[in-house]
C-alpha cells in the first residue's frame, strides 16, 4: 500500500468532501475545472488506493497542477492536508521516474548551477556591495531569485540591515536551498544541496542568518531539521528582524496606500503575518490598506511548487487575479515578502501597481526621509 492507513483515510475523506474549499483554490480558478482541486486530486488518490484507476499521464499532470499554497486547510474542518499528500505522492512519483519532463530543465539546473534559472553560479553574489561596520555579525541568505532575478531585493536588504548596525555576511559559495526540489519531489537531489548549505552555514562565524525569501526559510527552519539537517544559528525572516528594530526604522510620507501581500511559505507555511504589516505602517506613517483576502485567507500569488515551470500561463491568471484583488483596495504600492512573490506579481501589474518587496520599501524610506537609523 502506497499510504497508511490513517492517511488513506484522509484522502477517502476529501474524496468524499462536498468541496467546501473550492472556491479558494487558485488553480479551480485558473482552470475551471473540477480536476485541480484539492477534491479532484483525492479523488485520483483514492481510485489508485482502492484499484478503480491507477495513476496515468493526465492524473498527474493534475497532482503537478497544485501550488501547495494550503489554502484549502484553512477551510478544513477535519484538516486535513492535502497538500501535504500530494507532495508525498510527488515523491514517489519522482522515485518511479513518472513524473512530468517539464521539470528536467529546472532540475538539471539546480543540479549543475545550483540555481533553477541556469545562471553561472560564480555571479551568484559577486556583484553585492557589502558595506563594512563594527557591528553585529549576521549572515544573508540570499536565495536563487533575489540574487539572479530581483537583485535590488538583495541589495536593499544589504543596506537596511548594514544601517541598522549590523555587519553582513554573505556565504562565499551558497547553493539553493532546495525548495523547488523538495516541492516537486526530487527529494534527493534537495539534500545534496542542502547538506552542502548547512556546512558552509555551520562554518560561518555569526549570530544569525537572516533571509529574505520564504521558501529558504521555510526549507532551512522546517525542511532541513525533519531530514536530520541542524543549522546552528537562528534563522530569521527578515520581516522578523525589522519588526524586532521597529523604532529604529525610518518614516516618510508615501505617496499613496499601500496593500500587503501575505506569500504562503511566509503565512500559512509560517504564521508570520503581523510582523510585514508592523513593518509597513511603521515606515508609510500608516498607509496599509488590506486586500478583502488577506492573511491565512490570502490568495497565492500562483508561482510556487512548479507551477509556473508546468504551465505558466495558468500560472499567470492567478498572478494577475491577486493583482486585481489588490487594485480594488485603491493601493498605490503593492508590497510583498517574498522575491518569488515580487516577480509573479510585477510581472502581472504591469504599470498598474507598484510592487515592492519589504526590503525595498524600508530602503525607500530611509532613502527619502533622511533619517539616520541606528
Amino acid at each position: 500500500m502506497i499510504y497508511d492507513e490513517d492517511t488513506a483515510q484522509q484522502i477517502r475523506m476529501c474524496a468524499a468532501c462536498p468541496k467546501m474549499c473550492r472556491h479558494v483554490c487558485p488553480t479551480f480558478l485558473a482552470w475551471r475545472s473540477e480536476s485541480p482541486t484539492p477534491h479532484g486530486r483525492a479523488l485520483l488518490l483514492h481510485q489508485e488506493i482502492i484499484g478503480t484507476r491507477q495513476l496515468d499521464d493526465r492524473a498527474i499532470d493534475v497532482l503537478y497542477q497544485c501550488l501547495e499554497c494550503s489554502h484549502c486547510l484553512t477551510w478544513c474542518l477535519p484538516e486535513i492536508d492535502i497538500a501535504d499528500i500530494v507532495e508525498t505522492r510527488r515523491r514517489q512519483l519522482v522515485e518511479e521516474g513518472r513524473f512530468p519532463s517539464g521539470l528536467n530543465n529546472m532540475v538539471d539546473s539546480i543540479r549543475t548551477h545550483h540555481n533553477p534559472y541556469k545562471e553561472p553560479h560564480e555571479k551568484r553574489t559577486s556583484w553585492l556591495k557589502i558595506p563594512k561596520n563594527d557591528g553585529r555579525s549576521l549572515i544573508y541568505f540570499t536565495g536563487c531569485t533575489a540574487a539572479y532575478r530581483e537583485n535590488s531585493i538583495a541589495q536593499d536588504a544589504v543596506s537596511v540591515l548594514s544601517s541598522l548596525g549590523y555587519q553582513v555576511g554573505i556565504p562565499k559559495d551558497e547553493w539553493c536551498c532546495g525548495s523547488p526540489l523538495l516541492r516537486t519531489g526530487f527529494v534527493e537531489d534537495a539534500l545534496e544541496q542542502a547538506r552542502y548549505n548547512v556546512e558552509i552555514l555551520n562554518s560561518m562565524d555569526a549570530e544569525e542568518i537572516v533571509v529574505t525569501c520564504p521558501g529558504c526559510y521555510r526549507v532551512l527552519t522546517q525542511d532541513y531539521p525533519k531530514y536530520g539537517l541542524e543549522i546552528n544559528k537562528p534563522v530569521r525572516h527578515i520581516a522578523e528582524l525589522l519588526q524586532s528594530h521597529l523604532k529604529s526604522l525610518p518614516e516618510f510620507e508615501i505617496d499613496g496606500p499601500v496593500t500587503f501581500h501575505d506569500s504562503c511559505h511566509l503565512g500559512r507555511h509560517s504564521g508570520v503575518y503581523e510582523q510585514p504589516r508592523e513593518v509597513i505602517e511603521r515606515v508609510s506613517k500608516g498607509a496599509l490598506v488590506e486586500m478583502e483576502r488577506n492573511r491565512d485567507n490570502a490568495m497565492c500569488c500562483g508561482n510556487g511548487a512548479g507551477l509556473r515551470t508546468l504551465f505558466p500561463e495558468h500560472a499567470k491568471k492567478i498572478g494577475a487575479e491577486r493583482v486585481r484583488q489588490a487594485e480594488r483596495t485603491g493601493a498605490k504600492y503593492l508590497v510583498t515578502s517574498c522575491p518569488f512573490c515580487k516577480n509573479m506579481l510585477e510581472s502581472q501589474a504591469k504599470d498598474r501597481l507598484i510592487v515592492l518587496d519589504l526590503p525595498e520599501l524600508v530602503e525607500m524610506a530611509k532613502k527619502r526621509s533622511h533619517v539616520k537609523t541606528d
